[in-house]
């Protein structure tokens, strides 16, 4: 018996090191440098977008002399600005819902499970998106791309759950440990919101350019969906936040006091 037991624990030694591995991959300073790039090239894909919208606009005018395209080339990157000039003040206060929202957890096993389970479907969807570059399908291609971004960032909160301030206690009793756990994709969602919002902007400049070449209207809606869905996301995921946060809060309250008496 005391083979098995030590092959176990070899084995199981090589596990710990392989996650360990995974750990400073999707370490808090890989995460910071993914959110200060992001940051980076927002206000470019925001510029970009304004002026294809205004490039779109005089070209359909140009060839079909439609009546909404010329107020949509004038008009449309102004809207887009504007909006997203009342989006900037929810990148500070969706800062602000991580840092006044803690929820506490009382052991990270449910962390590591789910970092090392967001992983393993990171490194598929972008396998997925590899193959579908030589079977030359974009579609498939940008929205591998995207899962596997969004998977391996979640795995990166679940292992530094302090990102998403999340407190590892042995206090925490089983129905806080049920909210935190429910609330941990929510609270990731405000935590990448500016990668979130860059992405859905930059993929719809993709689907814009592919518009000014193929001139399907398709690619043009779609663009535009991407584009306003990005710019407005910050304000979408803010009061999505407070409104299920309000329950949340109302569960912690009975919880706090089943614990006083």
């Amino acid at each position: 018996m005391n083979i098995f037991d030590k092959n176990l624990k070899t084995i199981f030694n090589f596990f710990d090191k392989f996650i360990n591995f995974l750990k400073k991959i999707t370490r808090i300073e890989v995460i910071k440098k993914l959110e200060k790039f992001a940051e980076s090239i927002y206000s470019s894909a925001l510029i970009i977008s304004c002026l294809i919208i205004f490039i779109i606009g005089l070209i359909v005018y140009g060839k079909t002399s439609i009546g909404w395209a010329l107020p949509l080339a004038i008009f449309g990157p102004l809207v887009i600005l504007f909006i997203a000039f009342l989006a900037k003040d929810f990148h500070g206060a969706c800062s602000d819902l991580i840092k006044s929202n803690t929820t506490s957890l009382s052991n990270n096993a449910i962390l590591r499970f789910g970092a090392i389970t967001s992983l393993v479907f990171a490194a598929l969807t972008f396998i997925l998106a590899l193959i579908s570059i030589f079977n030359g399908s974009l579609a498939t291609t940008i929205w591998s791309l995207l899962a596997s971004l969004l998977l391996f960032i979640s795995a990166g909160t679940q292992f530094n759950p302090s990102l998403l301030n999340v407190e590892i206690t042995n206090k925490s009793s089983s129905g806080e440990d049920f909210i935190a756990i429910f609330s941990l994709s929510l609270k990731s969602m405000v935590f990448f919101e500016k990668i979130i919002s860059t992405i859905l902007i930059v993929l719809g400049n993709v689907y814009l350019i592919a518009n000014v070449f193929t001139q399907k209207m398709g690619f043009f809606f779609s663009g535009l969906g991407f584009l306003f869905s990005g710019i407005s996301f910050p304000i979408l995921i803010y009061i999505s936040f407070t409104i299920l946060w309000f329950f949340n809060s109302i569960f912690l309250a009975i919880l706090s006091l089943g614990r006083r008496k």
